[in-house]
């Protein structure tokens, strides 16, 4: 039915698809240089497996299986038109599985469609806002799968029963054409017409795909390709001594890199990130999927002329400012660093480097940052942790044990070094488990050290609130200690310390293993060092830290921990694992004091009580010390119980209560 002049047609929608895709393009371009390439097979895997097999999708069941049937709507048919320009003839029975595939698939992604509407006009998730774009894309995609049907059905009415084709849909609507009593004449015009349209509707949609929220067809994947390799928790390292850099961190939007922008690009405002961001669901000003698309609405008004002033050779005058045009500071603050958008963002959006970007600049540019932050940032350059304590202060709390300072060992060869960290050093609540861990290797004989007065924060509050000049600083510090010592193993019970000194100290030129608790003491379990012969009778829920779940991949460890303690019950909350809840500390919010909404240790106290355990058990001194206060704060200190999982061992291996 394509006639000679549609060939022009054709070629005129994909001129016009080539033109915008190349504009968008161009427009990544403005941003900076950043490099995305290798490991090809691995990013090739990562695509088939997010875009094609939808995994990260289907995590979502329902709106995921409704984007899996408009997908294969699209794949499959797609490839059929493609294979048939070739000749060639398939054995009948092959054909008909094709006809019949074909008709439950078109089936399928016109249900599908109208399931989206439904979603989107009559259950409404909150999650979700509609734009005219979105429903301009499906009533496209719907005419395309109906008019298509509808092409079948004229054709099986025409020609009467098709020997090459099981078409029950085509057979069922050719039927209900037939029962009009049509003429064939008017039939074949009405097929001809259905065509046509048909074939506009194709190549209007090829065309209008760049200049649309169709688009994400295209970022979509290629975001999933151009996926970060990097460690989870490795943020990008500033080189301070760069005298090229004018700035440090991000203010405008082409100071982000191309894949950054391609991130704004391959937003399909789907909400996830959203649904699961703690900072939104406690009434903060911050909602991860409004800063990406507030940042892509204002990347698409800056790129033009950013564009047009590089191509008469100049670089962009007065580009506005991100932070009070395109986002608030509020907004840029309120973020916990959780990763949770991250986690649950179906084409890999990385929400996180963006805030600690513009964190950075805040800080490092414009000396700008929450009042809090000055005492926190002010003790850490002082004595080297947030509160400001004398560092004498932090080895008090592990010296009543004998526990071995390295710097006053003769014998300075040990198995591994016991980091303690800030948290569980100066504050009193996670002192006990600091104590409650050293008791547990004393008991197995190891053959330990600390760094005593030697110790110094490892840089990640610092860190994650832009402040990158303080961390390198710490960083340096710590490293000079642990090469002066030749540490080669680091134990710590902080998965902030485990994601800092294992990940990102590697930055700076340090290699070691560094191990978390929960690892160390599952192994000592398994390996039947450690026998918890002491019954533990407690029903007992666990949180997933978000540094040692989302960062460092590690859910099972703790947990085995647990089940292997006799007497304990293990419930777990309806948010956990991946979807667990962030305590609200991180992102140096353990410095700073939420002044809007709920605050979010609260928040996160419902999913533990809505369980009714006799406690909590976590594996991250920040968790500890949100829960403890959030337990306090509610008057429940004589129900509900905080615990670190160390000292659940310590009650299984010594009996104590």
């Amino acid at each position: 039915m394509i006639k000679t002049n549609d060939v022009f047609l054709i070629l005129l929608a994909f001129f016009i698809f080539a033109i915008g895709l190349q504009r968008r393009i161009r427009f990544w371009k403005i941003g900076t240089a950043e490099r995305r390439s290798g490991s090809l097979l691995s990013r090739l895997k990562v695509f088939f497996l997010e875009g094609i097999i939808h995994r990260r999708i289907l995590q979502d069941l329902y709106p995921g299986i409704l984007h899996l049937l408009i997908f294969v709507g699209f794949l499959i048919p797609l490839a059929v038109i493609i294979l048939t320009q070739f000749s060639f003839t398939l054995p009948v029975l092959l054909a008909r599985f094709i006809s019949l595939l074909l008709d439950i698939i078109a089936l399928g992604a016109i249900s599908g469609v109208l399931l989206v509407f439904y979603r989107r006009l009559i259950s409404r998730p909150d999650r979700l806002d509609n734009r005219f774009e979105d429903f301009t894309a499906l009533f496209l995609i719907l005419f395309i799968f109906a008019t298509g049907l509808l092409m079948e059905a004229f054709r099986l009415s025409i020609i009467g029963k098709d020997s090459q084709a099981w078409a029950p849909v085509g057979q069922v609507l050719a039927a209900l054409i037939n029962l009009t009593g049509m003429e064939l004449s008017t039939k074949r015009w009405l097929s001809l017409f259905t065509f046509r349209i048909h074939f506009f509707l194709v190549l209007g949609t090829i065309a209008y795909i760049p200049y649309s929220k169709l688009f994400h067809l295209i970022s979509s994947p290629l975001n999933m390709i151009f996926y970060s390799r990097r460690p989870r928790g490795e943020l990008k390292l500033i080189d301070l001594e760069d005298e090229k850099a004018e700035t440090f961190g991000i203010s405008k939007i082409h100071e982000f890199t191309w894949k950054q922008l391609m991130d704004l690009d391959a937003c399909t405002r789907c909400g996830r990130c959203q649904e699961h961001c703690p900072a939104f669901l406690t009434q903060k000003l911050l909602s991860p999927k409004k800063l990406i698309n507030d940042l892509g609405d204002h990347f698409l008004k800056q790129a033009p002329l950013i564009v047009k002033a590089r191509s008469g050779g100049t670089e962009p005058g007065e580009v506005p400012q991100l932070i009070g045009r395109a986002v608030q500071e509020e907004e840029v603050w309120a973020c916990t660093t959780c990763r949770s958008c991250v986690e649950h963002c179906p084409v890999h959006i990385e929400h996180v480097d963006k805030v600690i970007d513009m964190r950075r600049y805040k800080v490092l540019m414009e000396g700008q940052f929450p009042e809090e932050l000055k005492v926190a940032f002010k003790g850490l350059e002082t004595n080297s942790n947030p509160w400001g304590l004398g560092q004498s202060i932090g080895a008090e709390s592990v010296s009543e044990l004998d526990v071995p300072v390295l710097s006053g060992l003769e014998d300075k060869n040990i198995d591994f070094l016991f980091f303690v960290g800030c948290m569980r050093s100066y504050d009193d609540r996670n002192k006990n488990v600091a104590l409650a861990m050293v008791r547990i290797l004393k008991h197995l004989g190891e053959k330990f050290a600390i760094l005593g007065m030697e110790e110094g924060c490892c840089g990640d509050p610092a860190r994650r609130a832009g402040n990158e000049y303080l961390y390198q600083m710490l960083a340096q510090t710590n490293i000079e200690t642990f090469n002066k010592y030749s540490i080669k193993k680091i134990l710590t019970t902080c998965p902030h310390c485990l994601n800092t000194l294992k990940v990102e100290y590697s930055q700076l030129g340090f290699q070691a293993e560094v191990i978390h608790h929960a690892d160390y003491l599952v192994q000592q379990i398994r390996n039947q060092r450690i026998s918890l012969a002491h019954p533990v009778d407690k029903k007992i829920t666990y949180h997933d830290p978000c540094y040692l779940g989302r960062y460092s991949n590690i859910y099972e460890s703790p947990r085995q921990v647990l089940r292997s303690t006799r007497s304990l019950e293990l419930v777990e909350m309806d948010r956990s694992r991946r979807d667990s809840l962030c305590c609200g500390a991180g992102g140096s919010w353990m410095w700073m004091d939420e002044k809007t909404g709920e605050r979010i240790n609260h928040f996160r106290l419902k999913d533990v009580l809505a369980k009714s355990p006799d406690g909590v058990a976590t594996a991250c001194p920040f968790c500890v010390l949100m829960f403890t206060d959030a337990v306090k704060d509610n008057e429940l200190d004589d129900r509900l119980k905080v615990w670190d999982i160390a000292e659940i061992v310590e009650m299984g291996l010594f009996g104590k209560k």
